[in-house]
């Protein structure tokens, strides 16, 4: 899929699309993918999704960029999320590494005190290498995280709102498949449809 719109944090982008080797898996992911799909979204980083070999692999090519380096998931866990993590500035974009991210899902509750631990389970995210689509952008092949697995993770992370604007799009995406469907059947694929694709 090709989409024209601003691309956000343009040179850090192209610099990950031009250096990143083929072997490693990796994708866009967060607010960053919504914007490159044209989400009404403004990143304030760019999030990259990967394996944790993978993050290892991206801070030691970007070695002369790190601003934090990839620590494991143990010394970097959030409430709802975790993974090993690290941190870049490219062009003076903060992009945010995270291998083998996981979710805390079921009856997540914050721990009331410090020596509790929340509730519910840790579930990984879908393998990145078999999971990620490409987006075409500025000529670019950008791997991308599927929307399904966005509004997953937001609404794992308690952002109801933000997961349900992303099924909404799937939700049309879906019916737009089910008009190309009938395409073939004989019926005829409005115009401006065509073109939202």
């Amino acid at each position: 899929m090709t989409y024209p719109t601003p691309v956000p944090h343009r040179e850090a982008l192209f610099a990950l699309c031009d250096r990143l080797p083929d072997d490693l898996p990796w994708a866009v992911t967060a607010s960053e993918n919504l914007a490159l799909r044209g989400f009404d979204v403004s990143p304030g980083d760019l999030d990259v999704t990967t394996t944790a070999d993978g993050a290892y692999r991206i801070e030691s090519l970007f070695s002369e960029t790190v601003t934090r380096a990839v620590v494991p998931p143990a010394e970097a866990e959030a409430e709802f999320i975790r993974s090993h993590f690290g941190a870049l500035s490219l062009h003076g974009t903060e992009v945010e590494l995270m291998g083998d991210v996981e979710h805390r899902v079921g009856e997540a509750k914050p721990p009331r005190r410090t020596d509790e631990t929340a509730d519910g389970e840790w579930v990984p995210d879908p393998p990145v290498a078999e999971t990620r689509e490409f987006l075409t952008v500025e000529g670019r092949d950008v791997p991308v995280m599927p929307l399904a697995v966005e509004a997953a993770g937001y609404r794992a992370r308690g952002d109801h709102d933000r997961a349900a604007t992303v099924e909404a799009r799937i939700e049309a995406a879906d019916g737009r498949e089910t008009d190309r469907d009938d395409a073939q059947t004989g019926s005829r694929i409005p115009a401006e449809t065509e073109g939202e694709r």
